[in-house]
């Protein structure tokens, strides 16, 4: 995962949710480790997601594969600047917590 690919799901998701009144996102990022520096990551949350407008009231689950731990501070970095995401390997536990 880069952020230039993030950056394009984020806007993808935008105009979807914003278009049929969606507020729950599950990303699947399975067999897509991400490859950005801490920097990037950084910058992402808080500089590229408020470029493209993704909502701070939106929920968005993480898919990742069992093992992969390189989506860890995405996810901290997320919650720090004011997003509600969760990591998950399981898409059951995924699909439960966002319509939760």
């Amino acid at each position: 995962m880069t952020n230039e690919l993030g950056r394009q799901c984020g806007r993808d998701a935008v105009e979807l949710g914003e278009r049929n009144n969606i507020k729950c996102y599950l990303f699947d990022l399975r067999g897509a480790p991400n490859i950005e520096s801490i920097f990037n990551n950084y910058e992402f949350a808080y500089r590229e997601m408020a470029e493209f407008s993704f909502p701070k009231n939106a929920r968005s689950a993480l898919l990742t594969d069992p093992g992969d731990k390189s989506h860890d501070f995405m996810e901290t970095v997320f919650v720090n600047a004011g997003y509600s995401v969760r990591l998950f390997t399981d898409p059951d536990a995924a699909s439960s917590w966002l319509s939760g």
